[in-house]
């Protein structure tokens, strides 16, 4: 049976979670955020019904309860119940008390105690931080020999064991040989593409069928744990199609400067900035004005867009070549796109289908009905998008 990782899109490249009695490394490079992942999975499986422990030799167990706090998770409440149990192997050689079920004060016992923790979770999970500590204080042989022993006994007990390593300066042939004991690695690394500087994940290698390599970025949040990250996704369309409202409305907060124009409503004259929480996912959305004189703002904007929602006014067709222009403008045929049909409600408001007919669209662009100010049909068109990015049919986000 599958234990999910509860890590957005993880599960996804997985084919569908972790087997059980099977073990998984996340193998990340120095600065990149990690321990959440075992955290996350961690919390996730005890939700589900199921027990699990943390062995931790670099962090004491307090400083990980605060952490899961933060994340949003009650940890507490689950050592309470008995569903979690810390094995601390950091409180003795920091001169403090120890919490927890196991508690080791001498390296030889490291083996035997995570041994009997895994008995202790049969079905369950066991998160092991960090394995880079271990290996500074074991020989690499011992290392490697004492991983063997625990997968053995995991896969005996179905408990699925993870394991957090970052990989320092060590040998080559040390790495290899660690990630080949696990069944599956998922590698941790930091990315620069152009500006844009961030983390991703990917799973490469897993002894189970159909895995997939697909390579995302990734943002840990304070609350909600490790998110899937879209670095800018642009909103633009013609003049008065209802964008700054269509940002207010999907993002958790936005900002939008405007004036008063002689229609007397509002109309941007910067931008609109807002930012996304959705479904694992968060994003960075950049809304552009409608008028011609900003069109060199809406170059700059369009630049570093992974994805964009062309909103139009679905009865204002008169509009529509100012929304080709505009997509034009933002080299948008080379990205991702929604047409938001906006405005539905009004008299003479054209269908999707009309719509193409009217902007001689291709059939593979999705026009999405809606009527913003009532909020109808503006989590579809986010879904939609989302899912166009980061879908089964894309190989890479790349």
């Amino acid at each position: 049976m599958m234990k999910k990782t509860h890590i957005p899109k993880l599960d996804e490249f997985l084919g569908g979670g972790i087997p059980a009695g099977s073990s998984i490394l996340f193998c990340a490079v120095p600065g990149v955020e990690c321990e959440a992942f075992g955290y996350q999975i961690l919390n996730g499986v005890i939700e589900d019904g199921y027990n699990g422990f943390i062995f931790t030799n670099v962090t004491e167990p307090h400083n990980i309860i605060y952490e899961f706090n933060r994340y949003g998770w009650n940890l507490e409440k689950y050592l309470e119940e008995g569903k979690a149990f810390f094995i601390d192997g950091s409180s003795n050689f920091i001169g403090i008390p120890p919490m927890g079920k196991y508690s080791i004060d001498e390296l030889s016992q490291i083996e035997e105690v995570v041994l009997k923790a895994i008995d202790d979770v049969s079905d369950g999970v066991g998160v092991i931080n960090n394995i880079s500590t271990l290996i500074d204080y074991l020989e690499d042989d011992k290392i490697i020999e004492i991983i063997n022993n625990w997968n053995e006994r995991a896969r005996a007990n179905k408990t699925v064991l993870v394991y957090i390593f970052t990989k320092w300066g060590y040998k080559q042939e040390l790495v290899d040989a660690l990630k080949s004991t696990v069944d599956s690695v998922v590698s941790l690394t930091s990315i620069e593409e152009r500006v844009i500087i961030g983390q991703g994940f990917m799973v490469t290698s897993a002894s189970w069928p159909h895995p997939k390599n697909n390579m995302v970025l990734f943002f840990v949040l304070q609350p909600g744990g490790v998110k899937i990250y879209i670095p800018k996704i642009l909103v633009t369309g013609p003049y008065n199609a209802g964008k700054s409202s269509f940002v207010e409305l999907i993002s958790e907060e936005s900002v939008s400067v405007d004036r008063m124009a002689l229609e007397k409503f509002p109309t941007t004259i910067a931008m609109d900035i807002g930012h996304v929480d959705h479904n694992g996912f968060v994003a960075d959305i950049f809304g552009t004005p409608g008028q011609e004189r900003f069109d060199l703002m809406l170059d700059v904007l369009a630049k570093e867009a992974v994805g964009a929602f062309i909103l139009v006014d679905s009865s204002a067709p008169q509009t529509f070549g100012r929304a080709k222009e505009m997509i034009n403008k933002t080299q948008a045929e080379a990205i991702p796109k929604i047409i938001v049909a906006n405005k539905q409600d009004l008299p003479g408001a054209l269908s999707p289908e009309e719509i193409r007919e009217a902007m001689k669209l291709d059939k593979d662009i999705p026009i999405i009905p809606t009527i913003v100010s009532e909020n109808n049909g503006v989590e579809m068109a986010l879904d939609t998008l989302l899912k166009i990015l980061y879908g089964d049919k894309n190989d890479s986000m790349y």
